[in-house]
């Protein structure tokens, strides 16, 4: 069945609601609907691809590693705590990710683990970052927002390729 002939069998004209009613599918509506979602498994797209690329020439561009190791101007008790609350953030990440999803596999991580935990690590990741962005700031001033949020994104978007 179509994607469109799905979607006028559960959304007739008559309807006063908006929301299709899903718990009267038949089995050929779910096939339809498993076909539809089926297609767009691939997580390569332009924006993927766009702030992968991006976060590869600010990284090039701004000599990322090589002003991490070397300029004198950086606060590096900040950048220290900074990026220990990333670490925090990211291993939180970890934990709920790959070892609760994929090793236990529990996909109910707030039945499975500690409550606070999501915002907990939310929290961390974001003083992180802000703590991090003062650490940096004497390097390169207001561009450091943009630069931190490009290497950002494109950490994220290389994540969100990974085989799990």
């Amino acid at each position: 069945m179509a994607p469109e002939a799905v979607r006028r069998r559960l959304l007739p004209e008559a309807t006063s609601s908006d929301e299709p009613d899903i718990n009267n599918l038949t089995e050929d509506d779910r096939n339809a609907i498993d076909e539809v979602l089926s297609r767009n498994k691939s997580n390569f797209n332009g924006h993927t691809i766009f702030w992968m690329i991006a976060a590869a020439l600010v990284f090039n561009y701004t000599d990322f590693a090589n002003v991490l190791a070397n300029d004198g101007r950086i606060k590096t008790d900040l950048l220290k705590v900074g990026s220990g609350m990333i670490a925090v953030n990211l291993s939180v990440g970890a934990y709920l990710v790959v070892y609760m999803s994929y090793i236990r596999g529990k996909k109910d991580w707030s039945a499975h683990a500690h409550p606070a935990l999501i915002p907990v690590a939310t929290l961390f990741g974001c003083i992180g970052m802000v703590i991090s962005t003062i650490a940096l700031w004497p390097v390169w001033g207001f561009l450091t927002l943009p630069i931190l949020f490009t290497l950002f994104m494109g950490i994220v978007m290389l994540a969100s390729l990974m085989p799990f």
